[in-house]
């Protein structure tokens, strides 16, 4: 799996198989992770991982490479394509360009350019068969203008459609969700019978007031990625992450303490009867909980919750009635999802996953042009 493509790998992409047209544009990819590319001359070109433009030195080293670009491709952009959160620095600064240049701008949603850059490195674009795409992260701005994550698509020439999704839950406090992992446990527990059970990680100030904000939440979330943070939470007992990502790990790191030494099974999995719970995130988080207090260990836990995730994948997609699954976004750089996935689903399933680019949002520039270009959903 490709983590960050830099000297050596970037700005090369080399797909033969595909049909590019003699058009000029620009994608300014995410905000995490971020990376642009530029399709010019029947050429792609990809930048090399430029970091979290959240800073201001990333930002600059964004702008500063983008204009060595421009300095030795000349490009003369027909449209520049951005992702659809309005406060991403490289949708700001994207539009920003299209002023400036008097070119229309093109807005891209997070997950489908997810989709559509996986599809466009298996060469999957013109498949006669529908393609379903597992697209798994922390976060992205939906169409419905809710936080999405837990993303199942189905793709058929050229159209696109969400056909499930990750159960929703209340999205509170912003960024500050994504830092403490205990704020994701308290949002997924919440109005649970198990509420309670995470209550001493809080001040009761903070208990209080978190109550009130999720009793009164609007904003709602699909993330895969806060479903990981919540289940760390509990399992591991992370209150608070360090650096972005430090639970998920956390949390693979207790799963492959088991693995190393037991085999895997779907006997593990938390959905014993082959079908999912209504809601799958109460259910799932409720059952860890009751593992812990009967006493078991946390490597073994922790090791059921990935088997019940890979297990939940396996389940949609025969609900979907599809053989070929895609799988993008950076849920996917955990090896033993992956893994298990593969266990699991190798033998009635074609499963494709990202070769020569990162599942994580370096990606994401380069599905923003294959969007473009290939769905029918786009009027050029």
């Amino acid at each position: 799996t490709i983590l960050r493509r830099s000297r050596g790998m970037a700005p090369s992409y080399i797909n033969e198989q595909l049909e590019l047209p003699d058009r000029t544009f620009l994608a300014m990819g995410a905000m995490l992770k971020s990376a642009f590319a530029l399709m010019t001359n029947k050429h792609i070109h990809i930048s090399q991982y430029l970091g979290n433009t959240l800073n201001l030195e990333a930002q600059e080293n964004y702008k500063q490479t983008l204009k060595h670009f421009e300095n030795l491709f000349h490009p003369k952009y027909e449209t520049i394509l951005v992702d659809k959160h309005p406060a991403y620095f490289s949708s700001i600064y994207g539009k920003e360009l299209a002023v400036k240049l008097q070119v229309p701008f093109y807005e891209v949603q997070h997950h489908k350019a997810h989709l559509f850059a996986v599809l466009a490195e298996n060469n999957l674009m013109n498949s006669q068969d529908p393609v379903l795409g597992v697209v798994w992260d922390g976060t992205g701005l939906g169409d419905d203008g809710h936080i999405w994550g837990g993303e199942f698509f189905k793709y058929h020439r050229g159209k696109t459609e969400r056909a499930f999704h990750l159960d929703e839950f209340p999205f509170i406090l912003g960024d500050k969700m994504a830092k403490e992992p205990r704020i994701s446990a308290l949002a997924m527990l919440y109005n649970s019978e198990k509420s309670d059970w995470i209550k001493n990680r809080f001040t009761g100030t903070e208990w209080k007031i978190y109550q009130k904000l999720l009793q009164d939440a609007t904003l709602k979330s699909t993330s895969i990625g806060r479903f990981f943070d919540a289940a760390a939470s509990i399992i591991t007992g992370i209150d608070k992450q360090t650096f972005e990502g430090e639970a998920a790990m956390l949390l693979e790191d207790y799963a492959y303490r088991y693995f190393r030494t037991n085999n895997f099974t779907t006997y593990y999995s938390y959905f014993k009867d082959e079908t999912l719970p209504d809601n799958l995130i109460s259910y799932v988080l409720t059952n860890i909980i009751e593992d812990l207090n009967k006493g078991y260990e946390k490597p073994f836990v922790a090791a059921k919750f990935h088997i019940s995730l890979a297990h939940y994948i396996k389940l949609t997609a025969r609900k979907s009635q599809v053989k070929k699954v895609v799988f993008s976004g950076g849920v996917f750089q955990n090896q033993w999802l992956v893994e298990l996935i593969i266990a699991f689903m190798n033998k009635d399933f074609d499963l494709y996953f990202h070769k020569d680019l990162s599942p994580n949002d370096e990606c994401v520039a380069f599905g923003q042009l294959m969007y473009y270009l290939y769905s029918k959903d786009v009027a050029t």
